[in-house]
């Protein structure tokens, strides 16, 4: 693999009121089509060898259908977004007032949300897929997931080991980050790229 193009999900109803989604299955809201209408415009010179990967969740495998139509989707239950566990459903301020809330932020790296993972088993799954990508004959590799999942794979790539590395690094909907291969080194394209969305009118800053 040469090229590897991460492409976060359209905005949720539960993105737009705050809600932790992880495992849970909700799907597009209009503006989260909107935006994915917006990228299908942007990406429509995609070579048609490159191979288009995603999260099974619906607002993943729904943002690459309208951005990729008629494309085989290879879906991946390792490109799932972190599971919340008893967190999802609930925004922070409704997290906040469970005494399991403080101990789990305070170490969300190593330790397991209750019900759900860490983000270092997050990484672990999605480093596992990105290998056997990068094993794989494709050139280019295109992935539409999720921010958590697009975190700890540029972590991964970059090989940067700080816990703190994801409240580091924000990423909107439908960002586009790109990452270039050249032997052992890793180069990179562009991250968190909205342009496609400021063009079409979609206000970014909405998600």
């Amino acid at each position: 693999m040469r090229r590897l193009t991460l492409i976060r999900h359209g905005l949720t109803d539960w993105n737009a009121s705050g809600r932790f989604q992880g495992h849970s299955d909700v799907p597009l809201n209009e503006l989260g089509r909107k935006q994915a209408r917006s990228l299908a415009r942007h990406v429509s010179g995609l070579e048609p060898d490159a191979e288009i990967h995603a999260s099974p969740l619906s607002r993943a495998v729904e943002t690459a259908q309208i951005a990729f139509p008629g494309r085989e989707l290879k879906l991946d239950d390792r490109l799932r977004e972190l599971d919340f566990g008893v967190f999802e459903g609930k925004t922070i301020e409704e997290n906040g007032l469970s005494a399991e809330w403080a101990p789990w932020v305070a170490d969300a790296y190593a330790k397991r949300a209750p019900g759900g993972e860490s983000y270092s088993e997050l990484r672990t799954r999605a480093a596992a897929w990105l290998a056997d990508v990068i094993a794989s004959d494709t050139e280019h590799a295109v992935a539409v997931t999720h921010s958590g999942t697009i975190q700890m794979l540029l972590a991964e790539v970059l090989g940067i080991e700080h816990p703190k590395w994801r409240k580091r690094l924000y990423l909107r909907h439908t960002s586009i980050s790109r990452l270039m291969f050249r032997g052992d080194e890793v180069l990179i394209e562009r991250v968190n790229d909205t342009r496609h969305l400021t063009r079409e009118g979609s206000d970014p800053f909405l998600d």
